[in-house]
């Protein structure tokens, strides 16, 4: 009986809060801006801050997943002013699917602080739309795992891609969980370096030997998660997994002192991955939207957020205000480091692009799924 009431009472807060969002974000008049980001990624007490320099109300949701944030805006307006998709293939997509407000830069002044970046540098010639997205989060993917294990089964071996691409050495970890993210770019770049797979980024014909490849070693990986990874380290579930460098960070954040939980870019390349701001069509309060953008772009504020989550900003001087733990962290590159990574692939930029990422979409479900070819 208690837990009927509980379902209840949390199906009726369900409804109730997208009632009171629907609310606030469909009317011009109201002087809120609705946000939707990453689960626990903007600490509190920033949106606090803009909400009393400024006076407008920060109206704040959170999103598990890409897909679902673009199928809300493929159907028409997600009732949001301002989110914070991936760029690949989310945000270059949606640039071509006419999704986004064009930006009005005028009224975003700090955007300077972002001009002379190395990520921005690198988006730009990946293809990043200046007009309508703003790199403003970004990491790495690589290799986290727990050493006290690896160095027990792999004495002579560096930690690199070799440990769960190789099947071999991928049987003899499977035992202690190995977990691989849930979307096709976080895998197929590193699987095509470690296979020495020619052709092009968005070759279609690849896909058929990533399935290949990937599908001998399915059996023996764990989960597809990207979101439960902290705790299932800390369960130890898994010891080791594919992650985002900001991922790594909580994970080892928590762990301290318990286990010997380690975070590398395999020698055979880190992946860089950026998260953008951009102003949906149908944004009912625009011109809040470029103040809350404008207010993230400050370093001070930028650096907070790097501090509290993991999550490296894209704004040039935040770094002056990361704390020591992050400063002295291995997610912390320099310029140059930052310049010798690549993005898994460059934005989409035809037709073409976007129906090579539907095949990578569907290859990498049918892999996880265990879905065999007709």
């Amino acid at each position: 009986m208690g837990k009927k009431i509980i379902f209840t009472l949390g199906c009726l807060f369900i409804c109730l809060y997208g009632f009171y969002r629907y609310y606030y974000c469909s009317n011009e008049q109201d002087n809120v801006v609705c946000v939707c980001s990453w689960c626990g990624v903007i600490p509190p007490d920033v949106f606090e801050d803009f909400e009393k320099e400024t006076g407008i109300k920060i109206v704040y949701d959170a999103f598990g997943g890409n897909d679902v944030l673009e199928a809300k805006s493929l159907a028409g307006s997600n009732g949001y002013d301002v989110i914070f998709p991936s760029f690949i293939p989310y945000v270059s997509r949606g640039c071509l699917l006419g999704l986004y407000n064009k930006l009005d830069k005028t009224l975003i002044p700090n955007l300077k602080n972002i001009e002379k970046c190395p990520v921005t540098e690198k988006w730009i010639k990946a293809g990043g739309n200046v007009d309508y997205a703003i790199p403003f989060f970004w990491g790495t993917i690589g290799l986290i795992y727990n050493e006290s294990i690896t160095s027990k089964l792999f004495p002579n071996i560096p930690i690199d891609y070799k440990i769960i691409f190789d099947l071999e050495n991928l049987k003899k970890i499977s035992e202690y969980g190995v977990c691989f993210p849930e979307e096709y770019i976080d895998v197929f770049p590193q699987a095509k370096i470690f296979w020495k797979i020619s052709g092009g980024q968005k070759d279609a014909k690849n896909l058929k030997l990533y399935k290949e490849h990937l599908k001998k070693l399915r059996k023996y990986i764990r989960k597809f998660s990207s979101n439960t990874i902290e705790t299932d380290f800390e369960l130890g579930e898994i010891c080791i997994a594919i992650s985002s460098s900001d991922n790594a960070w909580r994970v080892r954040q928590s762990m301290q002192g318990e286990k010997k939980i380690k975070y590398i870019l395999p020698k055979e390349g880190g992946i860089l991955w950026v998260d953008c701001a951009v102003i949906p069509v149908g944004a009912s309060h625009i011109q809040n939207a470029y103040k809350f953008l404008n207010f993230l772009l400050r370093p001070e504020v930028a650096a907070r957020i790097t501090n509290n989550s993991g999550i490296l900003t894209n704004v040039c001087g935040a770094a002056k205000f990361y704390n020591k733990e992050i400063k002295e962290d291995v997610i912390y590159l320099t310029s140059e480091e930052i310049l010798r990574l690549s993005f898994g692939e460059n934005a989409s930029v035809n037709k073409e692009d976007i129906d090579y990422t539907r095949l990578a979409v569907k290859a990498y479900s049918e892999i996880k799924w265990r879905i065999e070819d007709d």
